[in-house]
């Protein structure tokens, strides 16, 4: 009986692996199943196959995004007049310096994974919160 691999998966690579239906280890040379099983060296430990698209996020940088989406957010906004942009723009634009800074510290920490997020939300953030200060949302 010769195993018809599913088109869609990527096939393995080369080594024991558990076959399908019967619970037991047989030799895959990447194409067919070998005829021998269940001869593994003592020892050995099959290597674990994740299938593409299974893994967890590998550190993705919450704070990097959220600081980039909030300090984008928060300069649109904060420009516009009648106090509209104080009450739209204010709170986004700290959090986004918030989250810039925590960003930049967990971006340290994971090998600079979210580094330029954090730091382009953080200056978005900190200009469009300066420009509060000059009058941005409230007069002009």
């Amino acid at each position: 009986m010769t195993y018809q691999p599913n088109p869609y998966q990527p096939a393995a690579a080369a080594g024991w692996h558990l076959e399908p239906g019967t619970n037991r280890y047989r030799w895959w040379d990447g194409v067919n199943w070998g005829v021998y099983h269940d001869q593994m060296p003592a020892g050995y430990v099959a290597p674990v196959v994740q299938p593409v698209g299974s893994g967890t996020a590998t550190g993705t940088n919450g704070y990097a995004v959220a600081a980039l989406v909030l300090g984008i957010w928060g300069f649109v906004t904060t420009w516009i007049p009648l106090f509209i942009g104080l009450f739209l723009g204010g709170i986004p634009d700290l959090l986004a310096i918030v989250f810039g800074i925590l960003g930049i510290v967990r971006a340290n920490a994971n090998g600079g994974r979210g580094l330029a997020m954090s730091v382009v939300g953080l200056v978005f953030g900190g200009l469009a919160f300066f420009s509060i200060f000059l009058g941005a949302g409230t007069i002009w």
